[in-house]
């Protein structure tokens, strides 16, 4: 009998893994051309992703309230005054947000563009956390969703540093 529940086990075990495994590939990510948008920036102007068509384009979901993005946001900063003069675009999408965006950037003094109101433009990309971060090579299409707070996570850089290494030269 013991023998017996045990087999059960190790079959249930069993079928849990494989389930799991499936579900995994299930979710598995296809980079997709992404679609045209539409958000203010903090100084009122309209930013369209058709805007840096033919550039690296990292999109970083983020909110004022939100401790992750305190902490990304400031190697953010660095991959950006890094890489601007060599064509990679960071933009910061505001989302979820309950504060005051604008008063935050200027105490930050963060230098790459921020647009405000960005819910529907998460949703689209699957982004549901903050911070979020969107990865899109220069023909549009988006490579990686991704989320975490790291700021010297190695895939900025070598995101960065790929798609820019030809502007260097």
């Amino acid at each position: 009998m013991v023998l017996g529940k045990a087999n059960r086990f190790c079959i249930l075990l069993f079928a849990m893994v494989l389930s799991m495994s499936t579900l995994a590939e299930e979710k598995k990510f296809e980079p997709f051309s992404s679609k045209e948008w539409q958000l203010v920036n903090l100084s009122g102007q309209n930013i369209k992703l058709s805007d840096y068509e033919g550039q690296p384009v990292l999109l970083v979901f983020w909110a004022t309230w939100c401790p992750y993005c305190k902490k990304l946001l400031p190697g953010i900063q660095t991959l950006h005054e890094n890489y601007k003069d060599k064509g990679l675009k960071i933009i910061a999408v505001n989302i979820r947000e309950d504060w005051k965006p604008h008063v935050y950037w200027r105490n930050h003094e963060y230098t790459f563009d921020a647009v405000l109101e960005g819910d529907d433009v998460a949703k689209y990309y699957g982004v549901k956390t903050t911070p979020g971060l969107v990865f899109i090579d220069p023909q549009g299409k988006v490579l990686s969703v991704q989320s975490f707070s790291d700021p010297k996570n190695p895939v900025l850089e070598k995101f960065a540093a790929f798609y820019t290494e030809s502007k260097s030269d």
